[in-house]
């Protein structure tokens, strides 16, 4: 999930490669902020908030549903909302929650796309988000399902998390760069 980026290498200089490692190393440290899920709201517009339930990330998003032959089309545009007791996408057509309470599996797919399968539901859907805060999301949700099943599952994963960002970090600190990445 987080951490597996691209990390090309410039053969004309180490400069590029630094640039990328750079990148990676912001994006491993975006992951980790967002996995704490420090960032907890109680309500959030378009969206009613169940007892007890909290608002870790709200951004917009389209609905993702599976079509002909494993190709997915995005049906509706609308609010991706994570909290702490399921994902909720409410569109112009439709809302859709994946309770994690009812959750078989999930899936961070690719480039900002995440997809749900649900028992109360025969087919998988998912959302898809804006590319530049992938690192965000994806950690916000798999800390979100973590949390649910505990503290300690949702401890492991921040850890996991930290331990990529650090990888990244030595690697571009090998690399040469002076700048931090995470600035």
């Amino acid at each position: 999930m987080v951490g597996e980026y691209n990390q090309g290498k410039s053969e004309a200089t180490g400069h590029g490669n630094a640039s990328r490692l750079g990148e990676r190393t912001r994006r491993a440290w975006d992951a980790l902020v967002a996995a704490k899920l420090h960032d907890e709201r109680s309500d959030v517009e378009g969206v009613k908030l169940k007892r007890g339930e909290v608002a870790y990330f709200s951004i917009g998003a389209g609905l993702v549903e599976p079509r002909r032959a494993e190709a997915s089309a995005v049906t509706d545009t609308g609010l991706f909302v994570v909290t702490n007791q399921r994902c909720v996408f409410v569109g112009s057509k439709r809302n859709t929650e994946w309770a994690y309470s009812k959750l078989l599996e999930y899936s961070l797919e690719g480039e900002a796309v995440a997809m749900f399968t649900v028992s109360n539901r025969q087919k998988t859907t998912g959302v898809t988000y804006a590319v530049d805060v992938e690192p965000q999301i994806g950690a916000t949700i798999a800390a979100a399902i973590a949390r649910f099943h505990g503290e300690a599952e949702h401890a492991e994963l921040v850890n996991k998390l930290e331990q990529d960002h650090q990888r990244a970090f030595a690697e571009w600190e090998e690399a040469g760069s002076h700048a931090p990445p995470t600035a």
